[in-house]
């Protein structure tokens, strides 16, 4: 293709909530992008509909085709820029989400559990969505205090004033207590400690159950298994796997949603026919390459499901970081781009 890599920015997000149908959800995407095409720099809007089961139960979400024949909340002949508000009604969807930064609108309340992956970790499997929902309301993972932190105020040295003054009170409390270690016990903190898990349920667990969440972090995955991590580490040589393959897939997951960015993108619906204008037989061959690439990255995605012990193709490495140096010398090219705006 003549277009070279762009850059993308997220400008506005609007998800919508079936009122017929459970758990089905749309979203409504809207993307800033700038690119380089022989030599010159464009931008354009671009604004893509897709449609997802969110579910909190055991089935995880996935994305769905949108029905060609269905009605579509953008719809085909829409003049201006849409914008979109919570609490507005578009055919049976009602929007729950709304975000957009040129329209200056913003969410008024957290997300429903089914849209926060705290709540929801499956979520991480939908990148196209995933990755929206963090910009727009930056979820953060609760940090635990490290180890390391606590066993260094453990070992940390008294000085002998404090120690003294510590002997001193520890009389005191004896002398108060009258020798009654009951009252230690009950000044002490109490600790709970996170039940083991059963020998019966670790033993039930079999490779298809750990199969449904190679997509998730280890973490996650093991506290949905209500198992603990170095558990399933061992369950998982057991059945022949060294290593999660959660980044593997991700990768694979980044890589078809950079193609599918592509195959989606529609001149003529963002109005600039004539930004992307190439011949049809170029263009014809470039879709079919495309499709072909995608086709193989979504098999090579069922077989690391299948069997994760195998490693990424060394095409597709060859790929991805093709992929990623195209990126990274666009955006920096983008960022050249707006600060010689800013200057001019």
């Amino acid at each position: 293709m003549d277009m070279d890599a762009a850059v993308s920015t997220l400008t506005a997000l609007s998800i919508f909530a079936s009122t017929v149908e459970h758990a089905a959800f749309r979203s409504v995407h809207g993307y800033r992008v700038i690119g380089r095409k022989d030599g010159k720099w464009v931008r354009w809007e671009r604004w893509v509909e897709r449609q997802f089961v969110l579910s909190l139960s055991v089935p995880p979400c996935r994305e769905v085709a949108v029905p060609a024949a269905s009605p579509r909340i953008l719809m085909a002949g829409w003049r201006g820029r849409p914008v979109f508000r919570e609490g507005q009604t578009v055919g049976t969807w009602r929007c729950i989400v709304a975000f957009d930064s040129v329209a200056a609108v913003k969410p008024s309340s957290p997300p429903p559990p089914v849209l926060s992956p705290l709540v929801n970790p499956q979520l991480e499997c939908l990148p196209n969505l995933y990755k929206d929902l963090q910009k727009v309301f930056q979820f953060q993972k609760v940090e635990k205090v490290p180890r390391r932190v606590l066993r260094d105020a453990k070992e940390q040295p008294i000085h002998s004033g404090e120690q003294e003054k510590t002997s001193d009170e520890a009389d005191s409390s004896g002398s108060d207590s009258d020798g009654d270690t009951q009252s230690d016990k009950e000044l002490a903190p109490s600790v709970q400690k996170q039940p083991r898990a059963n020998r019966k349920h670790i033993d039930s667990i079999t490779l298809v159950e750990i199969a449904q969440y190679f997509h998730l972090p280890i973490r996650e995955a093991s506290k949905t298994l209500k198992i603990g991590v170095s558990i399933l580490k061992r369950k998982c040589r057991k059945y022949g796997i060294p290593r999660w393959p959660h980044r593997k897939i991700k990768s694979l997951d980044s890589l078809i949603q950079d193609l599918e960015y592509v195959l989606e993108d529609d001149p003529e619906e963002d109005g600039q026919q004539e930004l992307l204008q190439m011949e049809e037989e170029k263009q014809a061959a470039a879709i079919k390459a495309l499709t072909k690439r995608k086709k193989m990255l979504e098999s090579e995605k069922e077989t690391l499901q299948q069997k994760p012990a195998l490693d990424l193709m060394t095409e597709t490495k060859q790929f991805r970081d093709d992929v990623f140096k195209r990126r990274y010398r666009a955006k920096s090219a983008a960022i050249d781009m707006e600060m010689e705006m800013e200057t001019e």
